[in-house]
């Protein structure tokens, strides 16, 4: 990625619009140039907005309405515009990459501000646009880096260039990762991880299958080893982990368990049979019995019913007679009610025909009045129409007059505001005027008195610098007596350990040669037991009497040349630990004088330094006291810097102000003068308008508009009025005419209705008649039955009569058949039957509990059994994968002890490697050969912590490594520059997707002297003669002298402004 053309407007301090033709420089190397806060980092802010739609600092992120410049009106839309390419040769490729951040501007009607939603657009090397909603991933893919990447190797922000170089280990392998592709070494262990978290899932569930089976298993009271399988059961139970050894002996319990419970189900299968048999045989007996008895029980009940069915004979009868009188009276009812309604028809149709007869002639009477009404109201709606027409002009007319006069004297109102205004307005550009030149006096004065605030405020920039390098040396000299104090407890420690060592294998060494010289002793007293015989010579004296010969000890008898050789081992091993020991705090010891020593020697260098700036800091002063007055000091020059910035603030402030004051008093006066033109233009209108309402005044018929319009009205609603009674009159004749049609229409159909009705009626009764005569039941005796009985009481008295019959048949067929059941035999005795049935069953029930739970418990530990064994087989299995798993997961991720570094670490280590190798080139050229980056070495990176990308910087004066926090300034820019070069050299020979020709640093030389600046500067002119694009930010004026090709920058109080000076 090469920048090659960059277009600012209204961003940051840039108001109209800039472009930036990076192809113009003659060389790779140009130095941007130009007074503190004239705009040479927004330069960089802008570009890096462009691409990542942030500004550069990490600290200070800026992204919308902030960037917005005050240099312009709030209507000019601000972005930033980048064209670079991508590739070399034939393979380069030209973007163009367009940003507008999120801003405000007037709003199109009305006063007041509204905010613009911010927008990017991305033109690809063929002309297309670029989806916007997939631009800003697509600019990331195509750059290859994320913006805090890009930022570390490509771009060294003011203030933020050594956040690489002192970044934690785990902060370089999330940049690495990203730069040279190492998230394969990420999944693998994350993958190992999740199988290793399956396997321990899989396990978890079958430690979960087996205690939930072993906490189903039933063990009868009676089991003589029950007490003890009970006991291991809730061991398992209980058991956080699964104990295989415990598992296998409970098994071996379980499956003698079983083979029981199998031999007690047997035996209780037997006696369920005996005794349900003996059950059997007792209970027909006794359902025999039961049988008969129930024959005799059926015979006395049919005798007792047939005796009943008897004695209701007479009952049934009367109740057959009544049946038939019921179901006569209601056949004569419905002739009746037939004959009842023709005769109330015929009345009904006779006084409806006298009534309408009746009100004929008043209804014909009505309808002619009606008629009359409405023609009346008719002539008096045709005269207030006439009225209301007349009067309708006279008032349209004398509104329009009124009209007239009303606007007339509006703009005579108007013109005399506007007047009156226009006089205000012409008073107070005066007073504005005047309050100008006022204020022009006042910022002039105070600009004078903060005339020193420049050089104040350059004072102070290199006292704080000062205050800064003396920090890191305080830091610096903070964590040598840390180290040193450290290392005096490893000291302790080993020498403690070594005590112990020694006083250990002073005890085994004493120990082994009192067992040896024990074990010579005895073996000497074996030959003597074992050889030395009465008369027999000795082999050692001669002698032929042995009166004392060697008695062996019991403790003794077992010594073996096995157990002294062991002994002696162990001893052998406890020496050469004492020498180790011994070794390890001697090394200690020198590292702790060597420690030391650095400590003084870097307090005594802070206490000269911090004397040559501090007049009152003592010589003898301890760490803490120098502390102490570094804080105390750096607390002083925060509030002198404070004050110095808000002086210089104030001092450019009231400068652009002046700059600005001569253009605002012209603007004033003829503002002033165009106000008292418009004064006098706005009287001349008044007196105009005035005239004119005046002269309208003439005669009318109505004096105000209120008057005409409620003429109108009256007018309108005399003729309204008259309308709705013509209306109402015509509803009324026309209701009145069709009353008197429809009653001559329903007396005409009552008419012909009767005749047809009085013969119905005729009918009918002729029928009721006959009925009653073939019915033989009289008017008078067939109307008390209807009301004392209902036709449902009929049913009900036959179905009593049908209810004796069959019951009368029935009990007669009961007493046949019990009869011909019980011929010859005698009336059974059931309770001794029954208490013998009873004992059978309950024996049985008994036998059958026995059996369902013998049966039951061993169903259920035979399951038990035949589950757990398979799973026992297949959790050895899973064991073996999941200790597999998690050494190997343990390993690559550093999870073991003292090796706490992980795979894609110590992957990355490799191209930490080649980089700084790269950097080295710079770095020792840049200091003189005096410094040296280096990795952590391996024997540390591991230990307490993942320390494998942590930097360390060796110096050949010293022939000594040291954290790379303790570099000074300078130092540290120079460490962080080649750091970064070296990073970008890396990156171009191994990542082929990201292709880095530019990099720009923000200020950092102001930290170096003069010769490290020379080396500096000539390092980067190597670089810049391949095809890498270098800027360099900076104020430092010896860079103007060494780079030839600059982009000047400087700002007005239209903003800032750029041009190349090209060599």
């Amino acid at each position: 990625m090469r920048p090659l053309k960059l277009i600012m407007q209204a961003f940051g301090s840039y108001g109209k619009q800039t472009a930036i033709d990076f192809e113009r420089a003659n060389q790779n190397l140009f130095l941007i140039t130009g007074d503190t806060g004239a705009g040479k980092t927004t330069i960089f802010d802008a570009m890096v907005f462009a691409l990542y739609g942030e500004a550069s600092s990490g600290t200070n992120k800026k992204s919308g309405a902030e960037l917005q410049s005050q240099f312009v009106e709030p209507g000019v839309q601000p972005f930033v515009e980048l064209v670079f390419s991508e590739g070399n040769g034939e393979s380069r490729e030209i973007y163009t990459v367009r940003r507008v951040p999120r801003h405000m501007r007037p709003l199109k009607r009305g006063s007041g501000m509204k905010e613009e939603s911010g927008s990017v657009t991305l033109f690809m090397p063929d002309g297309s646009e670029y989806s916007q909603k997939e631009t800003d991933k697509k600019l990331e893919e195509i750059i290859g880096l994320t913006k805090n990447q890009f930022m570390q190797v490509a771009m060294i922000a003011q203030g933020e260039f050594m956040e690489l170089l002192r970044a934690r280990s785990d902060d370089k392998k999330v940049i690495f990762r990203k730069l040279f592709h190492t998230e394969l070494y990420e999944k693998i262990v994350a993958e190992l991880g999740n199988r290793r978290k399956e396997k321990q899932q899989e396990i978890g569930k079958i430690r979960t299958v087996c205690q939930t089976e072993v906490s189903h298993v039933v063990v009868p009271e009676e089991y003589p080893e029950s007490e003890g399988l009970l006991e291991l059961r809730d061991k398992i139970l209980n058991a956080s982990q699964l104990s295989v050894t415990d598992m296998e002996v409970f098994l071996e319990k379980m499956s003698g368990l079983c083979g029981e419970l199998e031999e007690q189900s047997r035996r209780a299968d037997e006696e369920y049979e005996r005794t349900h048999r003996f059950y059997l045989e007792k209970r027909d007996r006794y359902t025999s019995a039961e049988q008969l008895l129930e024959r005799f029980q059926e015979l006395d009940q049919a005798e007792k019913e047939l005796a009943l069915c008897r004695s209701q004979e007479e009952q049934v009868r009367k109740a057959g007679e009544w049946i038939r009188k019921i179901r006569a009276a209601y056949e004569i009812l419905p002739a009746w009610e037939r004959y009842m309604d023709a005769v109330r028809m015929e009345n009904d149709t006779r006084r409806r025909l006298a009534s309408g007869q009746e009100a004929l002639p008043q209804l014909e009477k009505k309808a002619k009045e009606a008629l009359e009404a409405s023609e009346k109201a008719d002539v008096q709606w045709n005269l207030a129409s006439q009225d209301y027409t007349k009067v309708s002009e006279r008032a349209n007319r004398a509104l329009e007059i009124l009209k007239k006069i009303r606007e007339a004297k509006a703009n005579y109102d108007s013109c005399k505001a506007a007047y009156e205004a226009a006089e205000e307005t012409a008073s107070a550009a005066r007073q504005r005027r005047k309050d100008a030149e006022e204020q022009e006096r006042d910022w002039r004065s105070r600009a004078e008195q903060l005339g020193e605030a420049q050089i104040q405020f350059e004072r102070w920039q290199g006292k704080s610098r000062t205050a800064d390098e003396l920090s890191a040396e305080l830091s610096s000299a903070e964590l040598l007596w840390k180290e040193a104090d450290t290392q005096k407890k490893i000291v302790e420690k080993a020498r403690e350990e070594y005590a112990g060592a020694s006083e250990a294998y002073e005890r085994k060494d004493k120990e082994y040669k009192d067992i040896r010289r024990i074990f010579l002793n005895t073996q000497a007293g074996f030959i003597a037991r074992e050889q030395l015989k009465p008369g027999m010579p000795c082999p050692v004296c001669g002698s032929l009497d042995h009166p004392n010969p060697c008695e062996l000890k019991e403790e003794h008898r077992e010594l073996s040349r096995e157990t002294l050789d062991m002994l002696g081992k162990e001893t052998e091993q406890l020496r050469n630990a004492q020498e180790d020991a011994a070794a390890k705090a001697q090394a200690a010891s020198a590292l702790l004088e060597e420690k030391e020593k650095s400590r003084d020697e870097g307090m005594n260098s802070l206490r000269r330094k911090l004397s040559a700036y501090l007049p009152e800091f003592l010589q003898n002063s301890t760490l803490k006291q120098a502390a102490e007055g570094l804080n105390a000091w750096k607390t002083t020059l925060r509030e002198e810097g404070a004050r110095c910035k808000e002086n210089l603030r104030q001092l450019r402030e009231l400068q652009e102000k002046l700059q600005g004051i001569e253009a605002d008093k012209i603007r004033l006066k003829a503002g002033e003068e165009q106000a008292e033109k418009e004064a006098v233009e706005k009287k001349t209108a008044s007196a105009a308008a005035e005239a004119e309402w005046k002269s309208l005044g003439g005669s009318r018929d109505y004096e105000t508009e209120e008057e005409a319009n409620l003429a109108l009205k009256k007018a309108r609603d005399r003729k309204d009025q008259a309308e709705h009674a013509l209306q109402e009159a015509k509803a009324g004749a026309q209701e009145a005419r069709n009353a008197e049609e429809h009653a001559k229409t329903l007396i005409l159909q009552w008419e012909r209705d009767l005749p047809d009705q009085e013969k119905e009626c005729e009918l009918r009764k002729h029928a009721y008649e006959k009925l009653m005569e073939e019915k033989q039941l009289p008017e008078s005796e067939w109307k008390v039955l209807t009301e004392h009985y209902t036709g449902s009481d009929a049913d009900h008295l036959q179905k009593k009569i049908e209810e004796h019959n069959r019951k009368k048949a029935a009990a007669a067929g009961k007493r046949d058949a019990a009869f011909a059941a019980v011929k010859g035999k005698e009336r059974p005795v059931l309770e001794e039957l029954r208490m013998v049935r009873d004992e059978a069953e309950q024996k049985m029930r008994a036998a059958r509990e026995k059996q369902e739970q013998t049966g039951a418990d061993r169903r259920t530990d035979q399951n038990i059994y035949d589950t757990l064994h398979p799973v026992m087989e297949d959790r050895k299995k899973r064991m073996l994968e999941y200790k597999r798993l998690d050494d190997l997961y343990n390993l690559l991720a550093g999870n073991v002890s003292g090796s706490r570094m992980d795979i894609e670490t110590y992957v990355q280590r490799y191209y930490l490697e080649r980089i700084l190798h790269a950097a080295n080139r710079r770095f020792q050229e840049m200091s003189a050969g005096q410094f040296e980056l280096r990795m952590c070495d391996l024997d540390r990176a591991g230990t307490g912590k993942n320390r494998g990308l942590d930097l360390m910087v060796y110096s050949a004066v010293t022939g000594k490594e040291r954290e790379v926090r303790t570099l000074s300034g300078g130092e540290s820019f120079m460490a962080a520059l080649s750091l970064a070069l070296g990073m970008a050299d890396q990156i171009q020979e191994s990542a082929a997707s990201v292709h880095l020709d530019v990099m720009f640093i923000d200020e950092g030389f102001g930290s170096l002297d003069d010769h490290s600046r020379d080396k500096a500067v000539r390092v980067l002119q190597d670089m810049a003669d391949g095809s890498k694009l270098i800027g360099i930010i900076s104020h430092v004026t010896e860079l103007k002298q060494e780079i030839e090709d600059q982009l000047i920058v400087s700002k007005d109080e239209n903003g800032s402004h750029v041009r190349w000076q090209i060599s």
